[in-house]
């Protein structure tokens, strides 16, 4: 049991990374970088950890906090600490690099990095929580940093072949990701805020989260269409 669990917690990153890569095959040297940005996305779940740690899991205790409470843990304690690590391993590992020669290359880079860091966070909810929980995130939470990755990486390849523009691209390559993230996980994390469920239903806010989710995916999906080819 123990290995269909791990397995089910590593294989959706993995069927993804290589997913993403057969849009644009590389040399032996650009798959050794690859490797990398997996292994330092999976380093980069440390600083998120020991943040969320510190601050404290404002779920633990839903009647004393409010929805704003809510709104800072899911876009600022989450969403900004998790994609911001992931945004500076592919800004300050993968951007500078010769391999990285044209615009789709960014999200190649970026899946590989995210698919690292989804892959720990994987095994952690996976080992706490069983087989349904592994279920349920290979087709939601597991594609959802995927998507996530798709559009950092998409904006960061833009930033470099654009230079007149890198400014601007680099900031949404941040601001868009903590904001459907954020986005995401604020109408899940509200689920279980016991004030707000009298006043809107549980269906309401899960069909608000996979709203975010589905506009992640098919924004992701347009940005591999158009620069996969």
């Amino acid at each position: 049991m123990l290995l269909l669990l791990l397995s089910l917690a590593i294989a959706p990153g993995i069927a993804i990374s290589l997913f993403i890569y057969s849009f644009r095959k590389m040399g032996r040297a650009s798959v050794r970088q690859l490797v990398i940005s997996f292994l330092l996305g999976m380093c980069a779940t440390i600083p998120p950890f020991f943040i969320q740690l510190a601050s404290g899991d404002v779920r633990d205790e839903p009647y004393l906090h409010t929805v704003l409470s809510f709104a800072w843990y899911a876009f600022v304690i989450v969403a900004l600490t998790e994609e911001g690590c992931k945004y500076l391993v592919v800004r300050w590992y993968a951007y500078p690099l010769d391999q990285f020669q044209e615009p789709f290359d960014g999200v190649i880079y970026a899946v590989m990095t995210g698919m690292g860091f989804a892959t720990v966070e994987n095994i952690e909810y996976v080992w706490k929580f069983g087989l349904e929980t592994a279920v349920s995130r290979m087709f939601l939470s597991v594609p959802a940093h995927a998507a996530f990755a798709v559009l950092m990486g998409y904006n960061i390849g833009l930033a470099k072949f654009q230079p007149q523009r890198k400014r601007w691209l680099m900031v949404k390559a941040l601001l868009i990701v903590v904001l459907l993230h954020g986005s995401f996980d604020f109408f899940l994390f509200l689920q279980e805020n016991h004030s707000v469920r009298r006043h809107v239903s549980t269906g309401i806010l899960s069909f608000c989260a996979f709203t975010c989710f589905y506009i992640a995916v098919r924004q992701a999906w347009k940005a591999i269409r158009l620069h996969g080819k």
